[in-house]
This record gives structure tokens, C-alpha cells and sequence, in this order.
């Protein structure tokens, strides 16, 4: 009588290959051994639907493009219509975005389309916005960069005097915090004679 160690041993009969044929180029398909020798399994070979990559790329490149269209598979499309070269706006070699030029990303046709680097793509898209009080370009928080300014140290964007700086009460030099320069503000921290 085999013991159960024996009988796992030996070994498992090759189940036939299902007939089964690409989808692209009608090639029957045959399993796939692996590099360790390994036999490519059943359920792996039952969801294969084509003979080897290209023939995937193939079938994929030549399905019906559909009414409805996702915005990055609009763009994909427009890189493959565009041929390949350098950006129309600065001259960069190889560029490789496509820019609409009607502002509709749908519209695929080789009129509409410009082909640019992604540097001069961000700037095209990137709208100039301007201050709000007086129509310059802006730096930050709605505000060209004087008023800006103004706003980060008094509050008011239309505020044009600033307030005197404190002087320190050591020497009399512009004071930083609890009115002392960075001298003797650190001395009196280290000394731990500073006031809360």
C-alpha cells in the first residue's frame, strides 16, 4: 500500500490546450512555458485573447473610436493623428503634447490641432490672472505683487504707509520681537531673563 507522500510524487498528466485562436491575426494559441520551465496554467490561457503584444496593440489601435469620449482617450487619439516633431510655439525637438486650438478637446481634426512641448501646453492653458485692485499680473492671493506686500504686513492691500518698526530697547536698533533686535533678544534668552 502507497503511502499519501508517495502518490503526490508522481506525476500530473498535461491537460490538452483548449483550440483557441487570436483575436487579431486568427493564429492558433498555444501555451506560453515560462522562463523557470513552469507550464502557463489553464485559467491564464482561458483569459488570453491574443497571440503576443503587438497583435494586443494592433486590436486595440483599430477598434471604432465611440460618440462619447473620455478626455485623456481624446488626447491619446490627438497624439497619434499629429505626426511627431518639434513644438510649433518655441522649437523645442521632440515635442510630445498635442494643444487644441479652439479650447474644445474633442474636436480631433487636424486644423484644431497643434503639436507642442509640455512646457508651452501648461502656459497656453494657464490663464493670466491679474490683481484685483490695480490690473497687474498677479503673485498671490488676488494681488500683484506691491499690494501683495502691503497685504502680508499691514492687512490692507490698499494701505500705503507702513507703521515704524519698534526699536530695540537695548540699543535702539529696529526691534524683531518683544521689542529687541536678534542680539539681545537671544541674550536674554539664553540669560532667561526674557519677559513673557
Amino acid at each position: 500500500m502507497m503511502g499519501l507522500t508517495e502518490v503526490s510524487r508522481m506525476p500530473q498528466q498535461i491537460k490538452p490546450d483548449p483550440e483557441k485562436y487570436c483575436e487579431q491575426c486568427g493564429q492558433r494559441l498555444a501555451r506560453k512555458r515560462w522562463s523557470d520551465g513552469v507550464l502557463e496554467s489553464l485559467l491564464h490561457f482561458g483569459r488570453r485573447k491574443f497571440c503576443n503584444l503587438e497583435c494586443a496593440w494592433q486590436n486595440f489601435r483599430d477598434r471604432p473610436e465611440k460618440e462619447v469620449v473620455a478626455h485623456h482617450s481624446a488626447h491619446a487619439r490627438a497624439r497619434r493623428i499629429v505626426s511627431p516633431g518639434p513644438c510649433e510655439i518655441c522649437g523645442k525637438p521632440d515635442a510630445l503634447d498635442v494643444y487644441h486650438k479652439s479650447g474644445n478637446w474633442t474636436d480631433n481634426s487636424l486644423e484644431n490641432l497643434m503639436r507642442v512641448c509640455r512646457s508651452c501646453h501648461i502656459k497656453t492653458h494657464r490663464r493670466a490672472k491679474s490683481c484685483v485692485v490695480c490690473g497687474k499680473p498677479q503673485k498671490g492671493l488676488g494681488y500683484c505683487n506691491m499690494h501683495y506686500v502691503r497685504f502680508k504686513v499691514t492687512g490692507d492691500p490698499l494701505k500705503t504707509k507702513i507703521p515704524p518698526r519698534k526699536k530695540c530697547l537695548a540699543c535702539g536698533e529696529m526691534a524683531n520681537a518683544r521689542g529687541l533686535c536678534g542680539k539681545h533678544y537671544m541674550q536674554a534668552k539664553r540669560a532667561g531673563t526674557l519677559v513673557r
